[in-house]
Protein backbone atom coordinates (compact mmCIF):
# COMPACT_ATOMS: atom_id res chain seq x y z
CA UNK A 1 0.00 0.00 0.00
CA UNK A 2 2.85 2.36 0.86
CA UNK A 3 4.44 1.71 -2.53
CA UNK A 4 1.14 2.49 -4.30
CA UNK A 5 0.77 5.75 -2.38
CA UNK A 6 4.31 6.75 -3.25
CA UNK A 7 3.66 6.02 -6.92
CA UNK A 8 0.47 8.08 -6.82
CA UNK A 9 2.33 10.96 -5.19
CA UNK A 10 5.00 10.91 -7.86
CA UNK A 11 2.36 10.86 -10.58
CA UNK A 12 0.65 13.84 -8.96
CA UNK A 13 3.95 15.73 -8.76
CA UNK A 14 4.69 14.95 -12.38
CA UNK A 15 1.22 16.01 -13.51
CA UNK A 16 1.50 19.22 -11.51
CA UNK A 17 4.87 20.02 -13.02
CA UNK A 18 3.53 19.40 -16.53
CA UNK A 19 0.49 21.60 -15.95
CA UNK A 20 2.74 24.34 -14.53
CA UNK A 21 4.92 24.16 -17.60
CA UNK A 22 1.89 24.42 -19.88
CA UNK A 23 0.57 27.46 -17.97
CA UNK A 24 3.98 29.17 -17.99
CA UNK A 25 4.42 28.47 -21.69
CA UNK A 26 0.94 29.83 -22.42
CA UNK A 27 1.51 33.01 -20.39
CA UNK A 28 5.02 33.70 -21.72
CA UNK A 29 4.25 33.09 -25.41
CA UNK A 30 2.84 36.13 -27.22
CA UNK A 31 -0.50 35.63 -28.93
CA UNK A 32 -0.07 35.07 -32.68
CA UNK A 33 -1.66 37.48 -35.11
CA UNK A 34 -4.65 35.90 -36.80
CA UNK A 35 -5.65 36.43 -40.39
CA UNK A 36 -8.14 35.20 -42.96
CA UNK A 37 -7.77 33.97 -46.52
CA UNK A 38 -10.92 33.47 -48.56
CA UNK A 39 -11.37 29.88 -49.66
CA UNK A 40 -11.70 29.29 -53.41
CA UNK A 41 -15.20 28.48 -54.58
CA UNK A 42 -14.32 25.01 -55.86
CA UNK A 43 -13.25 23.92 -52.37
CA UNK A 44 -16.91 23.74 -51.38
CA UNK A 45 -18.07 20.08 -51.54
CA UNK A 46 -21.31 21.31 -53.15
CA UNK A 47 -19.45 22.88 -56.06
CA UNK A 48 -19.65 21.23 -59.47
CA UNK A 49 -17.88 22.10 -62.68
CA UNK A 50 -17.92 21.20 -66.33
CA UNK A 51 -16.85 17.59 -66.83
CA UNK A 52 -13.90 17.29 -69.21
CA UNK A 53 -14.26 14.45 -71.71
CA UNK A 54 -10.54 13.64 -71.77
CA UNK A 55 -8.95 15.37 -68.76
CA UNK A 56 -5.35 16.39 -69.27
CA UNK A 57 -3.29 19.16 -67.71
CA UNK A 58 -1.91 20.31 -71.06
CA UNK A 59 -4.08 21.09 -74.06
CA UNK A 60 -2.07 20.50 -77.25
CA UNK A 61 -3.88 23.46 -78.83
CA UNK A 62 -2.93 25.75 -75.95
CA UNK A 63 0.37 24.41 -74.51
CA UNK A 64 1.25 27.54 -72.52
CA UNK A 65 -1.65 27.11 -70.09
CA UNK A 66 -2.22 24.58 -67.29
CA UNK A 67 -5.63 22.89 -67.28
CA UNK A 68 -6.65 22.32 -63.66
CA UNK A 69 -9.24 19.62 -63.00
CA UNK A 70 -10.48 17.35 -60.22
CA UNK A 71 -9.01 13.89 -60.97
CA UNK A 72 -11.74 12.15 -59.00
CA UNK A 73 -14.61 13.59 -61.08
CA UNK A 74 -13.12 15.19 -64.18
CA UNK A 75 -14.55 18.61 -63.19
CA UNK A 76 -12.70 21.50 -64.84
CA UNK A 77 -11.55 23.83 -62.05
CA UNK A 78 -9.50 26.54 -63.76
CA UNK A 79 -6.99 27.32 -66.49
CA UNK A 80 -3.75 28.93 -65.27
CA UNK A 81 -0.95 30.34 -67.45
CA UNK A 82 2.49 28.79 -67.11
CA UNK A 83 4.94 31.65 -66.41
CA UNK A 84 7.56 32.79 -68.90
CA UNK A 85 11.31 32.85 -68.30
CA UNK A 86 11.12 36.63 -67.91
CA UNK A 87 8.47 36.25 -65.20
CA UNK A 88 10.69 33.83 -63.27
CA UNK A 89 13.62 36.26 -63.40
CA UNK A 90 11.41 39.12 -62.26
CA UNK A 91 10.18 37.12 -59.28
CA UNK A 92 13.73 36.19 -58.35
CA UNK A 93 14.79 39.86 -58.36
CA UNK A 94 11.92 40.82 -56.05
CA UNK A 95 12.58 37.88 -53.75
CA UNK A 96 16.30 38.65 -53.49
CA UNK A 97 15.55 42.27 -52.58
CA UNK A 98 13.13 41.19 -49.83
CA UNK A 99 15.63 38.73 -48.37
CA UNK A 100 18.23 41.40 -47.57
CA UNK A 101 16.05 42.86 -44.82
CA UNK A 102 14.70 39.49 -43.69
CA UNK A 103 18.25 38.23 -43.04
CA UNK A 104 18.55 40.90 -40.33
CA UNK A 105 15.46 39.75 -38.41
CA UNK A 106 15.71 38.16 -34.98
CA UNK A 107 14.65 34.62 -34.29
CA UNK A 108 11.72 35.97 -32.27
CA UNK A 109 10.48 37.89 -35.31
CA UNK A 110 10.72 34.74 -37.40
CA UNK A 111 8.91 32.75 -34.72
CA UNK A 112 6.13 35.34 -34.78
CA UNK A 113 5.43 34.54 -38.42
CA UNK A 114 5.57 30.79 -37.85
CA UNK A 115 3.26 30.96 -34.81
CA UNK A 116 0.75 32.93 -36.83
CA UNK A 117 0.95 30.37 -39.64
CA UNK A 118 0.51 27.47 -37.22
CA UNK A 119 -2.62 29.04 -35.75
CA UNK A 120 -4.08 29.54 -39.22
CA UNK A 121 -3.37 25.94 -40.25
CA UNK A 122 -5.03 24.51 -37.15
CA UNK A 123 -8.07 26.77 -37.39
CA UNK A 124 -8.52 26.31 -41.15
CA UNK A 125 -7.48 22.69 -41.56
CA UNK A 126 -10.80 21.63 -43.09
CA UNK A 127 -10.54 24.16 -45.92
CA UNK A 128 -6.86 23.36 -46.49
CA UNK A 129 -7.75 19.69 -46.83
CA UNK A 130 -10.78 20.34 -49.05
CA UNK A 131 -8.64 22.37 -51.44
CA UNK A 132 -6.09 19.55 -51.59
CA UNK A 133 -8.81 16.95 -52.14
CA UNK A 134 -10.29 18.90 -55.03
CA UNK A 135 -6.95 19.27 -56.80
CA UNK A 136 -5.49 15.79 -56.19
CA UNK A 137 -8.48 13.50 -55.69
CA UNK A 138 -7.38 12.33 -52.23
CA UNK A 139 -9.61 11.79 -49.19
CA UNK A 140 -9.98 14.18 -46.25
CA UNK A 141 -8.32 11.73 -43.86
CA UNK A 142 -5.36 11.28 -46.19
CA UNK A 143 -5.12 15.04 -46.56
CA UNK A 144 -5.17 15.58 -42.81
CA UNK A 145 -2.48 12.98 -42.16
CA UNK A 146 -0.23 14.06 -45.01
CA UNK A 147 -0.88 17.80 -45.22
CA UNK A 148 -1.95 19.17 -41.84
CA UNK A 149 -0.39 16.95 -39.16
CA UNK A 150 3.02 16.90 -40.85
CA UNK A 151 2.98 20.67 -41.41
CA UNK A 152 1.96 21.37 -37.82
CA UNK A 153 4.71 19.05 -36.58
CA UNK A 154 7.29 20.89 -38.68
CA UNK A 155 6.06 24.30 -37.54
CA UNK A 156 6.06 23.30 -33.88
CA UNK A 157 9.55 21.80 -34.02
CA UNK A 158 10.96 24.76 -35.94
CA UNK A 159 9.40 27.31 -33.59
CA UNK A 160 10.87 25.48 -30.59
CA UNK A 161 14.30 24.55 -31.97
CA UNK A 162 15.48 26.71 -34.88
CA UNK A 163 17.22 29.32 -32.74
CA UNK A 164 19.14 26.67 -30.80
CA UNK A 165 20.09 24.75 -33.95
CA UNK A 166 21.36 27.89 -35.72
CA UNK A 167 23.05 29.48 -32.69
CA UNK A 168 26.79 30.07 -32.85
CA UNK A 169 28.44 26.68 -32.48
CA UNK A 170 31.66 26.89 -30.45
CA UNK A 171 34.31 24.30 -31.25
CA UNK A 172 37.55 23.22 -29.60
CA UNK A 173 40.43 25.24 -31.08
CA UNK A 174 42.99 22.50 -30.34
CA UNK A 175 46.18 22.76 -28.30
CA UNK A 176 48.09 24.88 -30.83
CA UNK A 177 45.31 27.50 -30.91
CA UNK A 178 44.24 27.26 -27.27
CA UNK A 179 44.31 31.06 -26.96
CA UNK A 180 41.58 31.39 -29.61
CA UNK A 181 37.80 31.08 -29.56
CA UNK A 182 36.66 29.01 -32.55
CA UNK A 183 33.04 28.99 -33.67
CA UNK A 184 30.74 28.30 -36.59
CA UNK A 185 28.24 31.03 -37.47
CA UNK A 186 25.25 29.91 -39.56
CA UNK A 187 24.38 32.63 -42.06
CA UNK A 188 21.50 32.39 -44.56
CA UNK A 189 22.40 31.46 -48.13
CA UNK A 190 20.08 34.09 -49.63
CA UNK A 191 17.31 32.94 -51.98
CA UNK A 192 16.77 29.19 -51.87
CA UNK A 193 14.41 27.17 -54.05
CA UNK A 194 12.28 24.06 -53.79
CA UNK A 195 10.97 22.09 -56.75
CA UNK A 196 8.28 19.96 -55.16
CA UNK A 197 5.97 17.13 -56.12
CA UNK A 198 2.19 17.08 -56.34
CA UNK A 199 1.24 14.28 -53.95
CA UNK A 200 0.96 16.57 -50.89
CA UNK A 201 0.57 20.05 -52.40
CA UNK A 202 0.18 21.95 -49.12
CA UNK A 203 2.88 20.29 -47.06
CA UNK A 204 5.40 19.84 -49.88
CA UNK A 205 5.25 23.57 -50.63
CA UNK A 206 4.89 24.99 -47.10
CA UNK A 207 7.51 22.68 -45.53
CA UNK A 208 10.48 24.23 -47.39
CA UNK A 209 9.05 27.70 -46.70
CA UNK A 210 9.12 27.05 -42.96
CA UNK A 211 12.80 26.05 -43.03
CA UNK A 212 13.76 28.89 -45.36
CA UNK A 213 12.13 31.61 -43.27
CA UNK A 214 13.45 30.19 -39.99
CA UNK A 215 17.01 30.26 -41.33
CA UNK A 216 16.78 33.82 -42.67
CA UNK A 217 16.33 32.96 -46.33
CA UNK A 218 13.76 33.88 -48.95
CA UNK A 219 12.41 31.11 -51.17
CA UNK A 220 10.99 30.37 -54.60
CA UNK A 221 8.82 27.25 -54.68
CA UNK A 222 8.21 25.65 -58.04
CA UNK A 223 4.94 23.79 -57.55
CA UNK A 224 3.88 20.93 -59.78
CA UNK A 225 1.65 21.75 -62.72
CA UNK A 226 -0.68 19.01 -61.45
CA UNK A 227 -1.59 21.13 -58.40
CA UNK A 228 -1.38 24.66 -59.80
CA UNK A 229 -4.87 25.60 -58.60
CA UNK A 230 -4.42 24.57 -54.95
CA UNK A 231 -0.89 26.00 -54.86
CA UNK A 232 -2.25 29.47 -55.69
CA UNK A 233 -4.46 29.32 -52.58
CA UNK A 234 -1.63 28.03 -50.41
CA UNK A 235 0.61 30.86 -51.61
CA UNK A 236 -2.02 33.39 -50.51
CA UNK A 237 -1.88 31.89 -47.03
CA UNK A 238 1.85 32.41 -46.53
CA UNK A 239 1.92 35.82 -48.22
CA UNK A 240 -0.97 37.06 -46.08
CA UNK A 241 0.74 35.69 -42.99
CA UNK A 242 3.90 37.65 -43.79
CA UNK A 243 1.96 40.84 -44.52
CA UNK A 244 -0.13 40.87 -41.32
CA UNK A 245 3.05 40.40 -39.31
CA UNK A 246 4.70 43.37 -41.02
CA UNK A 247 7.03 41.61 -43.44
CA UNK A 248 7.45 41.69 -47.20
CA UNK A 249 5.27 39.03 -48.91
CA UNK A 250 7.83 38.90 -51.72
CA UNK A 251 9.96 36.75 -49.39
CA UNK A 252 8.02 33.77 -50.71
CA UNK A 253 7.07 33.06 -54.31
CA UNK A 254 5.11 30.09 -55.61
CA UNK A 255 5.44 29.32 -59.31
CA UNK A 256 3.40 26.60 -61.01
CA UNK A 257 4.52 25.49 -64.44
CA UNK A 258 5.86 22.79 -66.67
CA UNK A 259 9.43 21.42 -66.74
CA UNK A 260 10.86 24.48 -68.48
CA UNK A 261 9.74 26.65 -65.55
CA UNK A 262 11.68 24.46 -63.13
CA UNK A 263 14.77 24.85 -65.27
CA UNK A 264 14.37 28.64 -65.21
CA UNK A 265 14.08 28.65 -61.44
CA UNK A 266 17.34 26.71 -61.10
CA UNK A 267 19.06 29.13 -63.52
CA UNK A 268 17.53 32.28 -62.03
CA UNK A 269 20.28 32.90 -59.48
CA UNK A 270 19.01 30.88 -56.51
CA UNK A 271 21.59 29.75 -53.96
CA UNK A 272 20.23 26.28 -53.20
CA UNK A 273 17.86 23.72 -54.73
CA UNK A 274 15.71 21.17 -52.96
CA UNK A 275 14.07 18.77 -55.41
CA UNK A 276 11.35 16.23 -54.65
CA UNK A 277 10.48 13.94 -57.54
CA UNK A 278 11.66 11.05 -59.68
CA UNK A 279 15.28 9.91 -60.21
CA UNK A 280 15.08 10.73 -63.93
CA UNK A 281 14.03 14.34 -63.38
CA UNK A 282 16.36 14.64 -60.39
CA UNK A 283 19.34 13.95 -62.66
CA UNK A 284 18.27 16.78 -64.95
CA UNK A 285 17.93 19.15 -61.99
CA UNK A 286 21.36 18.12 -60.75
CA UNK A 287 22.85 18.74 -64.18
CA UNK A 288 21.33 22.23 -64.45
CA UNK A 289 22.41 23.09 -60.92
CA UNK A 290 25.95 21.85 -61.58
CA UNK A 291 26.38 24.36 -64.40
CA UNK A 292 26.08 27.10 -61.80
CA UNK A 293 27.63 25.20 -58.85
CA UNK A 294 24.37 25.36 -56.90
CA UNK A 295 24.14 22.90 -53.98
CA UNK A 296 21.26 20.41 -54.19
CA UNK A 297 19.21 18.19 -51.96
CA UNK A 298 17.57 15.47 -54.06
CA UNK A 299 14.71 13.39 -52.65
CA UNK A 300 13.98 10.97 -55.46
CA UNK A 301 11.33 8.62 -54.19
CA UNK A 302 11.45 5.21 -52.64
CA UNK A 303 10.55 1.57 -52.73
CA UNK A 304 10.18 1.23 -48.99
CA UNK A 305 10.10 -2.23 -47.47
CA UNK A 306 8.28 -3.50 -44.40
CA UNK A 307 9.83 -6.65 -42.98
CA UNK A 308 7.64 -8.90 -40.84
CA UNK A 309 9.50 -11.43 -38.72
CA UNK A 310 7.68 -14.53 -37.56
CA UNK A 311 6.99 -13.04 -34.10
CA UNK A 312 5.45 -9.78 -35.38
CA UNK A 313 2.27 -8.66 -33.61
CA UNK A 314 -0.15 -8.97 -36.54
CA UNK A 315 -3.07 -7.39 -34.69
CA UNK A 316 -1.15 -4.10 -34.57
CA UNK A 317 1.02 -4.56 -37.66
CA UNK A 318 -1.61 -5.25 -40.32
CA UNK A 319 -3.50 -1.95 -39.81
CA UNK A 320 -0.18 -0.11 -40.03
CA UNK A 321 0.64 -1.87 -43.29
CA UNK A 322 -2.78 -1.08 -44.74
CA UNK A 323 -2.25 2.59 -43.97
CA UNK A 324 1.36 2.37 -45.21
CA UNK A 325 0.32 1.01 -48.60
CA UNK A 326 -2.99 2.78 -49.25
CA UNK A 327 -2.41 6.16 -47.58
CA UNK A 328 -3.00 8.78 -50.30
CA UNK A 329 -3.82 5.93 -52.69
CA UNK A 330 -0.20 4.80 -52.55
CA UNK A 331 1.07 8.16 -53.80
CA UNK A 332 3.52 8.55 -50.97
CA UNK A 333 7.32 8.67 -51.25
CA UNK A 334 7.70 6.79 -47.95
CA UNK A 335 4.72 4.55 -48.60
CA UNK A 336 5.24 0.83 -48.12
CA UNK A 337 5.82 -0.67 -51.57
CA UNK A 338 7.22 -4.06 -50.54
CA UNK A 339 6.07 -6.25 -47.66
CA UNK A 340 8.50 -9.04 -46.83
CA UNK A 341 6.76 -11.66 -44.69
CA UNK A 342 8.33 -14.56 -42.82
CA UNK A 343 7.36 -17.89 -44.35
CA UNK A 344 5.87 -19.05 -41.02
CA UNK A 345 3.15 -16.38 -41.09
CA UNK A 346 2.99 -15.74 -44.84
CA UNK A 347 -0.38 -17.36 -45.62
CA UNK A 348 -2.05 -15.77 -42.61
CA UNK A 349 -0.92 -12.29 -43.66
CA UNK A 350 -1.94 -12.83 -47.29
CA UNK A 351 -5.42 -14.02 -46.32
CA UNK A 352 -6.01 -11.10 -43.96
CA UNK A 353 -4.84 -8.56 -46.55
CA UNK A 354 -6.97 -10.14 -49.25
CA UNK A 355 -10.05 -9.77 -47.07
CA UNK A 356 -9.32 -6.17 -46.07
CA UNK A 357 -8.41 -4.93 -49.56
CA UNK A 358 -11.57 -6.46 -50.97
CA UNK A 359 -13.58 -4.12 -48.73
CA UNK A 360 -11.93 -0.86 -49.82
CA UNK A 361 -14.23 1.68 -51.49
CA UNK A 362 -13.23 4.23 -54.13
CA UNK A 363 -14.67 7.59 -55.08
CA UNK A 364 -14.64 11.35 -54.61
CA UNK A 365 -14.75 12.31 -50.96
CA UNK A 366 -16.09 15.81 -51.73
CA UNK A 367 -18.83 14.60 -54.05
CA UNK A 368 -19.74 11.20 -52.60
CA UNK A 369 -19.39 12.05 -48.93
CA UNK A 370 -19.02 9.11 -46.56
CA UNK A 371 -17.93 5.67 -47.64
CA UNK A 372 -14.69 6.44 -49.50
CA UNK A 373 -11.42 4.76 -48.48
CA UNK A 374 -9.31 5.45 -51.58
CA UNK A 375 -9.46 8.51 -53.76
CA UNK A 376 -8.25 9.04 -57.30
CA UNK A 377 -4.84 8.96 -58.96
CA UNK A 378 -3.64 12.54 -59.40
CA UNK A 379 -1.77 11.74 -62.62
CA UNK A 380 -3.95 10.23 -65.32
CA UNK A 381 -1.16 8.96 -67.55
CA UNK A 382 0.19 6.12 -65.39
CA UNK A 383 -2.38 3.35 -65.87
CA UNK A 384 -0.68 1.50 -68.72
CA UNK A 385 2.63 1.51 -66.84
CA UNK A 386 1.00 0.16 -63.68
CA UNK A 387 -0.90 -2.57 -65.50
CA UNK A 388 2.28 -3.59 -67.32
CA UNK A 389 4.21 -3.92 -64.05
CA UNK A 390 1.50 -6.11 -62.58
CA UNK A 391 1.26 -8.30 -65.68
CA UNK A 392 5.04 -8.74 -65.89
CA UNK A 393 5.04 -10.07 -62.33
CA UNK A 394 2.09 -12.40 -63.01
CA UNK A 395 3.78 -13.75 -66.13
CA UNK A 396 6.73 -14.75 -63.98
CA UNK A 397 4.79 -16.51 -61.23
CA UNK A 398 3.26 -13.84 -58.99
CA UNK A 399 -0.41 -14.24 -58.03
CA UNK A 400 -2.83 -11.35 -58.55
CA UNK A 401 -5.50 -11.69 -55.85
CA UNK A 402 -7.14 -8.27 -56.12
CA UNK A 403 -7.31 -5.45 -58.67
CA UNK A 404 -4.48 -4.82 -61.07
CA UNK A 405 -6.39 -2.60 -63.50
CA UNK A 406 -7.75 0.87 -64.02
CA UNK A 407 -11.13 1.25 -62.34
CA UNK A 408 -14.09 2.65 -64.25
CA UNK A 409 -16.11 4.39 -61.57
CA UNK A 410 -19.85 3.92 -62.17
CA UNK A 411 -20.63 7.52 -61.19
CA UNK A 412 -17.47 9.41 -62.16
CA UNK A 413 -16.82 8.24 -65.71
CA UNK A 414 -13.92 10.66 -66.20
CA UNK A 415 -12.37 9.98 -62.80
CA UNK A 416 -8.84 8.60 -62.62
CA UNK A 417 -8.96 5.49 -60.44
CA UNK A 418 -6.81 2.39 -60.09
CA UNK A 419 -8.18 -0.66 -58.29
CA UNK A 420 -6.73 -1.42 -54.83
CA UNK A 421 -4.43 -4.26 -55.76
CA UNK A 422 -2.94 -7.26 -53.97
CA UNK A 423 -0.02 -8.99 -55.69
CA UNK A 424 1.64 -11.86 -53.82
CA UNK A 425 4.51 -14.33 -54.34
CA UNK A 426 6.57 -11.51 -55.84
CA UNK A 427 10.33 -12.13 -56.10
CA UNK A 428 13.15 -9.61 -55.97
CA UNK A 429 14.01 -9.96 -59.67
CA UNK A 430 10.57 -8.84 -60.88
CA UNK A 431 10.15 -5.34 -62.28
CA UNK A 432 7.55 -4.34 -59.71
CA UNK A 433 9.99 -5.12 -56.89
CA UNK A 434 12.50 -2.60 -58.24
CA UNK A 435 10.43 0.28 -59.63
CA UNK A 436 8.42 2.78 -57.64
CA UNK A 437 4.74 2.31 -58.45
CA UNK A 438 3.25 5.25 -56.50
CA UNK A 439 -0.14 3.58 -56.61
CA UNK A 440 -2.56 1.54 -54.45
CA UNK A 441 -0.70 -1.72 -55.04
CA UNK A 442 0.26 -4.02 -52.17
CA UNK A 443 3.22 -6.23 -53.04
CA UNK A 444 3.90 -9.18 -50.72
CA UNK A 445 7.12 -11.19 -50.84
CA UNK A 446 8.33 -14.14 -48.75
CA UNK A 447 11.54 -14.35 -46.72
CA UNK A 448 13.17 -17.19 -44.78
CA UNK A 449 14.60 -15.30 -41.83
CA UNK A 450 16.31 -12.01 -40.90
CA UNK A 451 19.40 -12.46 -43.08
CA UNK A 452 17.31 -13.38 -46.11
CA UNK A 453 15.02 -10.39 -45.53
CA UNK A 454 17.96 -7.97 -45.37
CA UNK A 455 19.45 -9.49 -48.53
CA UNK A 456 16.20 -9.14 -50.47
CA UNK A 457 15.63 -5.59 -49.28
CA UNK A 458 19.11 -4.40 -50.19
CA UNK A 459 18.91 -5.71 -53.75
CA UNK A 460 16.57 -2.87 -54.67
CA UNK A 461 18.31 0.30 -56.00
CA UNK A 462 16.04 2.59 -53.95
CA UNK A 463 16.93 3.33 -50.35
CA UNK A 464 14.62 5.85 -48.70
CA UNK A 465 12.67 4.48 -45.71
CA UNK A 466 12.01 1.07 -44.17
CA UNK A 467 10.29 -0.78 -41.32
CA UNK A 468 10.99 -3.93 -39.35
CA UNK A 469 8.22 -5.55 -37.26
CA UNK A 470 9.17 -7.95 -34.49
CA UNK A 471 8.62 -8.68 -30.81
CA UNK A 472 12.43 -8.72 -30.50
CA UNK A 473 13.20 -5.00 -30.47
CA UNK A 474 16.98 -5.42 -30.41
CA UNK A 475 16.94 -7.78 -33.39
CA UNK A 476 14.64 -5.43 -35.32
CA UNK A 477 16.93 -2.48 -34.63
CA UNK A 478 19.98 -4.51 -35.65
CA UNK A 479 18.27 -5.28 -38.96
CA UNK A 480 17.37 -1.62 -39.44
CA UNK A 481 21.05 -0.75 -39.21
CA UNK A 482 21.86 -3.37 -41.88
CA UNK A 483 19.40 -1.99 -44.41
CA UNK A 484 20.81 0.28 -47.12
CA UNK A 485 18.37 3.11 -46.52
CA UNK A 486 18.33 6.63 -45.13
CA UNK A 487 15.59 6.02 -42.54
CA UNK A 488 14.17 3.09 -40.62
CA UNK A 489 11.45 2.39 -38.06
CA UNK A 490 10.97 -0.45 -35.59
CA UNK A 491 7.33 -1.63 -35.43
CA UNK A 492 6.02 1.41 -37.31
CA UNK A 493 6.04 3.13 -40.68
CA UNK A 494 7.13 6.65 -41.69
CA UNK A 495 6.86 8.11 -38.18
CA UNK A 496 10.42 9.39 -38.51
CA UNK A 497 8.88 12.24 -40.50
CA UNK A 498 6.60 13.21 -37.63
CA UNK A 499 9.75 13.33 -35.50
CA UNK A 500 10.81 16.58 -37.16
CA UNK A 501 14.09 16.63 -35.26
CA UNK A 502 15.27 13.85 -37.59
CA UNK A 503 16.77 14.39 -41.05
CA UNK A 504 14.79 13.15 -44.05
CA UNK A 505 16.41 11.61 -47.10
CA UNK A 506 17.74 8.47 -48.72
CA UNK A 507 20.64 6.71 -50.42
CA UNK A 508 21.11 5.07 -53.80
CA UNK A 509 18.70 6.31 -56.45
CA UNK A 510 16.52 7.72 -53.68
CA UNK A 511 18.86 10.71 -53.76
CA UNK A 512 21.20 12.49 -51.39
CA UNK A 513 21.23 15.31 -48.89
CA UNK A 514 18.76 15.85 -46.07
CA UNK A 515 15.93 18.19 -45.24
CA UNK A 516 14.17 18.42 -41.85
CA UNK A 517 15.92 18.37 -38.50
CA UNK A 518 19.08 20.32 -37.66
CA UNK A 519 20.70 19.00 -40.84
CA UNK A 520 17.95 20.51 -42.98
CA UNK A 521 18.10 23.96 -41.35
CA UNK A 522 21.89 24.12 -41.39
CA UNK A 523 21.93 22.97 -45.00
CA UNK A 524 20.25 26.26 -45.94
CA UNK A 525 23.06 28.26 -44.35
CA UNK A 526 26.70 29.11 -44.95
CA UNK A 527 28.57 27.49 -42.03
CA UNK A 528 31.10 30.30 -41.60
CA UNK A 529 34.17 29.47 -39.49
CA UNK A 530 35.24 32.37 -37.24
CA UNK A 531 38.12 32.72 -34.75
CA UNK A 532 38.65 35.49 -32.19
CA UNK A 533 41.21 36.15 -29.45
CA UNK A 534 40.17 34.46 -26.22
CA UNK A 535 42.62 35.94 -23.68
CA UNK A 536 43.10 39.75 -23.41
CA UNK A 537 46.58 40.81 -24.44
CA UNK A 538 47.44 37.48 -26.10
CA UNK A 539 47.47 37.49 -29.89
CA UNK A 540 49.17 35.54 -32.63
CA UNK A 541 52.76 36.76 -32.93
CA UNK A 542 55.20 35.61 -35.61
CA UNK A 543 58.57 34.70 -34.02
CA UNK A 544 61.51 36.57 -35.60
CA UNK A 545 62.97 33.28 -36.80
CA UNK A 546 59.89 32.74 -38.99
CA UNK A 547 59.42 36.32 -40.10
CA UNK A 548 59.84 37.14 -43.78
CA UNK A 549 62.37 37.40 -45.23
CA UNK A 550 63.69 34.21 -43.59
CA UNK A 551 67.18 34.85 -42.24
CA UNK A 552 68.27 31.25 -41.63
CA UNK A 553 66.36 28.48 -43.37
CA UNK A 554 68.03 25.66 -41.42
CA UNK A 555 67.22 27.18 -38.03
CA UNK A 556 63.70 28.00 -39.17
CA UNK A 557 63.14 24.38 -40.11
CA UNK A 558 64.50 23.16 -36.76
CA UNK A 559 62.16 25.58 -35.00
CA UNK A 560 58.94 24.41 -36.70
CA UNK A 561 60.06 20.78 -36.39
CA UNK A 562 60.57 21.24 -32.66
CA UNK A 563 57.21 23.02 -32.38
CA UNK A 564 55.39 20.08 -33.97
CA UNK A 565 57.16 17.57 -31.74
CA UNK A 566 56.50 19.59 -28.58
CA UNK A 567 52.75 19.75 -29.25
CA UNK A 568 51.91 16.57 -31.12
CA UNK A 569 54.59 13.92 -30.37
CA UNK A 570 53.07 11.47 -27.83
CA UNK A 571 56.43 10.59 -26.22
CA UNK A 572 57.42 12.65 -23.17
CA UNK A 573 61.14 12.39 -23.95
CA UNK A 574 60.49 13.69 -27.48
CA UNK A 575 58.54 16.64 -26.08
CA UNK A 576 61.40 17.55 -23.68
CA UNK A 577 63.95 17.25 -26.48
CA UNK A 578 61.74 19.42 -28.70
CA UNK A 579 61.73 22.21 -26.10
CA UNK A 580 65.54 22.12 -26.07
CA UNK A 581 65.64 22.28 -29.88
CA UNK A 582 63.25 25.24 -29.87
CA UNK A 583 65.47 27.15 -27.47
CA UNK A 584 68.57 26.40 -29.54
CA UNK A 585 66.88 27.42 -32.78
CA UNK A 586 65.75 30.69 -31.27
CA UNK A 587 69.29 31.95 -30.71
Amino acid sequence: MESETTTAQWLAIGAGAFISWLVFNWISTPSPKKFKVEAPEAADPKWTGKILENPTIRNVNDPSNIVCYDPSTGYHIDTIPSPSAEKVKELYTRTAAAQVKWAETTFEQRRTVLRSLLTFVVENQETICQVGCRDTGKTMVDASLGEVITTCAKLRWTIDNAEMVLANDYRSPGLMMMYKDAKVVYQPLGVVSALVSWNYPFHNAIGPVISALASGNAIIVKCSEYVAWSSAYYEKIIKTCLSVNGFDPDLVQFISGFADVGEEVVKSGVDHVTFIGSPAVGKLVQHNAADNLIPCVLELGGKDCAILLKDADLVKTIPILMRGVFQNCGQNCVGIERILVASEIYDKVVNEMNDRIGQLRQGSILTDGEGVDCGAMTMGNQFERLEALVQEAVSRGARLLRGGHRYQHPKHKQGQYFEPTLLVDVTDDMEIANHEVFAPIMVIMKHNGPEDAVRITNRCPFGLGSSVFSADKSLAEKMCLQLRVGMSNVNDFAVNYLCQGLPFGGVGISGYGRFAGPEGLRGLCVPKAVTTDRIPGIKTSIPPILDYPIQNGSKSWKFVQGLNNMIYNPELAAKVNAVVELIKASF
